[in-house]
């Protein structure tokens, strides 16, 4: 890597090669529309209606996981054909067209400089790739990643490392000489057990249990990622 370009030194002093990130929560926020596909899910399926004020504990999961918490969150009957459910939020999600989701501020300078400075770039997420190339599209991201793992591209989804690893194949780096953008317990779970350093996204999801896992850095800012910005969290 040129070291010399404008990153932060979390890039030269791990020697780090290549980068895969999460998507959800890490470079794009989605998650109002996430609730409203799920929310369209479950009343077209007639489960039940979530409140106005509902806010999704599980924004980390595969979506008929995010489903079986809503479900089990609200008390429903949990004897669902999740496969039919999962296969309807999909449609959903296309109607819905990410018209909410944004990509978080300075994202994209990031993702610049890391192209600019060599690193080949991929994504690992639990959304499906479908979903997940759609978002890529959405904000002209397509040119800068290598590859993109949706959680129904491998035998396996996060937390499992299979796909992180997996994915890190796809653009000839080793594990140790890569680092895992997420924002939640299952990014850092599945980094870890995949021998990845990881780092946090703080101003993402960020459930509870994230905290519990190792982290090689962490931040609020994508700015902060950026040479001479860097902040603390």
């Amino acid at each position: 890597m040129d070291d010399t370009l404008n990153l932060h030194p979390l890039f030269s002093e791990n020697q780090v090669r290549g980068v895969v990130f999460d998507l959800d929560g890490t470079l794009i926020d989605s998650a109002a529309d996430i609730l409203t596909g799920m929310r369209m899910t479950l009343e077209q399926a007639g489960i039940g209606v979530l409140p106005d004020d509902y806010r999704l504990g599980n924004l980390y999961g595969t979506a008929d996981n995010i489903l079986r918490s809503i479900i089990q969150d609200m008390g429903w009957n949990g004897q669902q054909d999740y496969a039919a459910l999962h296969q309807q939020y999909l449609k959903n999600a296309v109607a819905v067209n990410l018209q909410r989701t944004r990509l978080y501020e300075g994202v994209l300078d990031v993702l610049n400089q890391c192209r600019a400075a060599g690193l080949p770039l991929a994504i690992c997420t639990n959304k499906a790739h479908a979903g997940a190339m759609a978002a890529v599209h959405k904000f002209h991201l397509a040119d800068l990643f290598h590859f993109v793992t949706g959680s129904d591209t491998w035998e396996a989804s996060k937390p499992s490392p299979l796909p992180l690893l997996k994915t890190i194949e796809k653009i000839g780096v080793p594990p140790e000489e890569c680092i895992y953008f997420g924002d939640t317990s299952v990014d850092a779970e599945c980094a870890d057990a995949a021998g990845v350093p990881f780092v946090l996204h703080a101003s993402g999801y960020c459930d509870e249990q994230v905290s519990s896992w190792p982290a090689l850095h962490a931040f609020k800012e994508w700015k902060e990622l950026l040479a001479g910005e860097e902040q603390a969290v």
